[in-house]
C-alpha cells in the first residue's frame, strides 16, 4: 500500500512547492496605475507571475503585461501618452475632409439621430484614440484568439449592459476585450462584441480574483484601488450621492473578492482623482511602496520560487508587409469597399509602419462615416473592422456678438448621403436645406442641390457715422459639382437663381426697395490647412470666388498663412482683393470693418481692425494684415495678439496703397469648449477705440 501511493503522492508535494502565482488587478481608472508601481516591485524580487487578470485600468495594465511589457516598459507608455487626447477623443483638424472642417468649427455639440429622435450619445467619448493605441500596442498579439496562450494567461471582466451580469473575457481580439473591459457607463461608448453590448467590469466586478482562480492559480496577490464607500458627513452633493449609490453594487461583491486573495495590497490613492492621469509618475510611487510594505507577506505565501528578470516586449517593427486588406463593416451603412480602399490609401502588396498605418485608420475615421475604426494585422492580413454610426445627427451652435448680438444655429444631417437642414435664428436669419450626392468610386466627387433664405441688416455709414440701416432678404435655388483633393483642398462649379430684396429700415430719407432677380455661374477654390479652427498657429487658408450673372460679375481672393515661431509664438500675414464688374446688387458690394468676420456673406464681408462693423463699403477692396500670436504658457487655451491691417474699398479699381486707411488691433482670447472667446480693442488712431466681444463658434 505504501509503494502505491508514493507515487501519487509525489505530484502533489512537487505542486505544494511550485504554486501557480495569480495577479490581480482592480478598476479604478486613474488611479490603477498604481499597478505598474506593484509590478515593478514584484519584479525586482524575481515573484513568478503565472496568471493575470484585470477589470477596467486593471485590465489595460494586466493585458499590457500578460503581453510581455515588463514594469518598466508600462512606466514610460504611460508618461509618454497625451492623457488629454485619449480621453477627450478629438479628430485632428487636418484630418477631416474640407468640408467637415467647416460644421466642426461652427457647431458647439452634435447629437445622434435614431428612431426617429434626438438622442444622447450613449458615451461622451467614443474611445477611437484608446482602441488605436491598445491595438498598436498589442500588435505581437494580434493572431492569438485564446487568451490563455499569451505569455501570460489572461482574462478581462466586462458587464453585460441588457443582463447586468459580469462577462470573462479570455479569448477574441485582446484590444477589444481590454476596450469593453475599460467602457465606464456614460463617459466611454459601450462595446459590442458579437450578440453583447458592454461596459465597464468594475460595475459588478472590479476586484476580478475568482477569475485569476479559475485560471489555475493557486496565490493570488491582489493590488485594489476600488473606492471605499464614503462616510455620510462626505456626501454633499447630488453626484457624491449618485457616485455612494453605485458604489453599493461594485462593494457587493467587493468583498467577497477580497475575501479570495492571499495577499492584499491597497495603495493609498484615495486623495487622487479618477481622471488624475498627469500625476501617474505619484500614483506609480505609491503603488510601490504598497508592495514593498506587503513583499515579506508575499515571499511567504510564493516559497522559495524565483524567476529571473522579465525580457523586455517584442519592439515593434519598422514597417510590416501588408499583402491583403479586408473590410468588415457593422451596422449597415451605404459605404462601398471602392470608398474604404480609397479612403485608406493603402494598395496592397504594401509595407507600411504601424505608426503611419494608425495615421491612415485616424484619417478614415475623420471621414464622419463610422461609430469607430479598429484594426487586425496578422500574417500579412490587414482587417478594418468599422461599425456604421447613426446616418442622423442634429448640431447645434452658439454665439454672441457686438453687433448682432445672440444667434443660435440649429442643423440636421438626416442620412450620410449629405441631406443637411440649417437654420440660423437672430438679427441674421439663414435657412438652408441641401443634399449632395457621392460619385465615383473614391467620393471625392459630389453633386449637390440646395435651397436658401437669408436675411440680414446692414448699416450704412458716413464720415463713420451710422446713418441708415438696411434690410437685405435674400432667397436662392443652387446646384453644384464639388471636387475635394484629400482633406485640404476643395473646388466646386455652381449655377444658382438668386432674387433679393434692399429695402432701407432706418434711414434719414425714404427709398424705394429694390428688387431683383438673376443667375449666376460660379466657381470657388478652398485650401484649409489650418491646425485649428479657433486661434490656429500653423497652416494657411484660401478661398478663391468668381461669381458671373448677366449684367455683373463679382470676384473675391482671400489667403492668409501662420507661421509658428517656436512653442508658444506664430505670425500671420493676409490679403484680400475683390473686385465687381458691370451693375452688381447692392448686397454684392463689399463691407469693409469689424475686427472679427461676419459670416452670412464670408465673401463680402471683410473683417478690418478699426473701423465699425460694415463701416465701408463699394465696388472694390483691397485690404492686407499682418499679426502676432502668443499662446499663454500658464493656460494654453489663452492668447494674446496683435494686429496691423490696411486697406480701403473703392467704387472705380485704382491701387495706390499710400492712400489706404490703416488700424491697429489688440485682443485677449481663449478657445474653450463653446468656442472663441474674444475681447478687442482696435482704432485708427484718429477717432475713438472700438470695443468688440465675440463669443462662440463663427456661423
Amino acid at each position: 500500500m505504501l509503494t502505491l501511493s508514493l507515487p501519487l503522492l509525489l505530484p502533489v508535494a512537487g505542486h505544494a512547492q511550485t504554486p501557480k502565482v495569480g495577479i490581480v488587478l482592480s478598476g479604478g481608472a486613474a488611479r490603477g496605475l498604481a499597478h505598474i508601481g506593484v509590478l515593478k516591485v514584484l519584479e525586482r524580487a524575481g515573484i513568478p507571475v503565472d496568471v493575470i487578470t484585470g477589470t477596467s485600468m486593471g485590465s489595460v495594465v494586466g493585458g499590457l503585461y500578460a503581453v510581455g511589457y515588463s514594469a518598466a516598459q508600462l512606466d514610460t507608455v504611460v508618461r509618454a501618452q497625451d492623457w488629454f487626447r485619449l480621453l477627450s477623443d478629438p479628430v485632428d483638424r487636418r484630418d477631416l475632409p474640407i468640408d467637415r472642417k467647416v460644421a466642426a468649427d461652427r457647431l458647439l455639440l452634435t447629437l445622434p439621430i435614431y428612431q426617429g429622435g434626438v438622442h444622447l450619445p450613449r458615451g461622451v467619448v467614443p474611445g477611437q484614440r484608446i482602441w488605436e493605441l491598445l491595438t498598436r500596442l498589442t500588435w505581437s498579439a494580434h493572431g492569438v484568439r485564446d487568451f490563455r496562450r499569451l505569455p501570460i494567461p489572461f482574462a478581462a471582466v466586462a458587464t453585460d449592459l441588457e443582463t447586468g451580469q459580469a462577462v470573462v473575457l479570455d479569448h477574441g481580439f485582446l484590444p477589444d476585450a481590454i476596450r469593453a473591459s475599460m467602457a465606464l457607463p456614460s463617459v466611454f461608448a459601450p462595446v459590442e462584441l458579437g450578440p453583447a453590448v458592454l461596459i465597464d467590469g468594475g460595475v459588478v466586478r472590479n476586484l476580478p480574483a475568482h477569475d485569476a482562480r479559475a485560471l489555475g492559480a493557486d496565490v493570488l496577490i491582489c493590488s485594489d484601488v476600488t473606492d471605499p464607500l464614503e462616510p455620510r458627513d462626505s456626501i454633499v452633493s447630488l453626484v457624491d450621492v449618485l457616485v455612494q449609490a453605485v458604489s453599493f453594487r461594485v462593494w457587493d461583491s467587493e468583498r467577497a473578492e477580497r475575501g479570495a486573495c492571499d495577499v492584499l495590497i491597497v495603495p493609498d490613492v484615495r486623495a487622487f482623482t479618477s481622471f488624475g492621469f498627469g500625476r501617474a509618475a505619484e500614483l506609480m510611487a505609491r503603488g510601490e511602496a504598497a508592495a514593498l510594505a506587503a513583499l515579506p507577506e508575499i515571499e511567504t505565501k510564493v516559497g522559495r520560487r524565483r524567476v529571473g528578470p522579465r525580457p523586455p516586449a517584442p519592439v515593434a517593427p519598422d514597417s510590416v508587409l501588408v499583402t491583403t486588406v479586408r473590410f468588415d463593416l457593422s451596422g449597415g451603412g451605404t459605404v462601398t469597399p471602392a470608398f474604404l480602399a480609397h479612403a485608406l490609401g493603402l494598395k496592397p502588396p504594401a509595407w507600411t509602419s504601424l505608426a503611419d498605418l494608425g495615421a491612415r485608420i485616424e484619417r478614415l475615421y475623420a471621414t464622419g462615416l463610422f461609430g469607430n475604426v479598429r484594426y487586425r494585422l496578422e500574417h500579412g492580413e490587414l482587417t478594418l473592422l468599422l461599425s456604421a454610426r447613426p446616418a442622423g445627427r442634429f448640431g447645434l451652435g452658439l454665439r454672441y456678438d457686438s453687433r448682432y448680438k445672440a444667434s443660435v444655429l440649429l442643423s440636421g444631417t438626416l442620412a450620410n448621403d449629405g441631406v443637411v437642414l440649417d437654420a440660423r435664428l437672430g438679427q441674421q436669419i439663414r435657412l438652408g436645406l441641401g443634399a449632395a450626392r457621392p460619385l465615383g468610386e473614391g467620393q471625392s466627387l459630389a453633386l449637390g442641390a440646395a435651397l436658401a433664405y437669408a436675411h440680414q441688416p446692414v448699416d450704412l455709414f458716413r464720415d463713420g457715422r451710422r446713418v441708415a440701416e438696411v434690410r437685405v432678404d435674400v432667397g436662392a435655388v443652387s446646384a453644384s459639382l464639388d471636387r475635394r483633393w484629400g482633406s485640404g483642398a476643395g473646388a466646386a462649379l455652381r449655377v444658382k437663381a438668386e432674387h433679393a430684396r434692399w429695402a432701407e429700415e432706418v434711414a434719414a430719407v425714404d427709398s424705394a426697395p429694390i428688387n431683383r432677380s438673376f443667375v449666376t455661374v460660379a466657381g470657388v477654390g478652398d485650401i484649409d490647412t489650418y491646425d485649428s479652427g479657433v486661434f490656429p498657429s500653423r497652416g494657411v487658408g484660401l478661398r478663391a470666388v468668381s461669381e458671373w450673372g448677366g449684367s455683373f460679375s463679382h470676384h473675391v481672393g482671400e489667403v492668409r498663412g501662420y507661421v509658428p515661431l517656436g512653442r508658444r509664438v506664430s505670425l500671420w500675414a493676409g490679403a484680400t482683393l475683390g473686385a465687381s464688374g458691370g451693375t452688381p446688387p447692392p448686397h454684392y458690394l463689399f463691407l469693409l470693418g469689424g475686427a472679427n468676420g461676419y459670416y452670412l456673406f464670408p465673401d463680402r464681408a471683410i473683417a478690418f481692425a478699426g473701423l465699425h462693423v460694415q463701416e465701408r463699403r463699394g465696388r472694390h477692396v483691397q485690404q492686407a494684415e499682418l499679426g502676432a500670436q502668443w499662446q499663454v504658457a500658464a493656460a494654453p487655451d489663452l492668447f494674446a495678439r496683435v494686429r496691423w491691417n490696411a486697406g480701403t474699398v473703392l467704387d472705380r479699381w485704382t491701387f495706390e496703397p499710400a492712400g489706404w486707411v490703416s488700424g491697429v488691433g489688440v485682443e485677449l482670447g481663449a478657445r474653450t469648449v463653446a468656442g472663441r472667446v474674444s475681447l478687442s480693442v482696435s482704432g485708427t488712431g484718429r477717432a475713438t477705440p472700438i470695443v468688440e466681444l465675440d463669443l462662440g463658434y463663427p456661423f
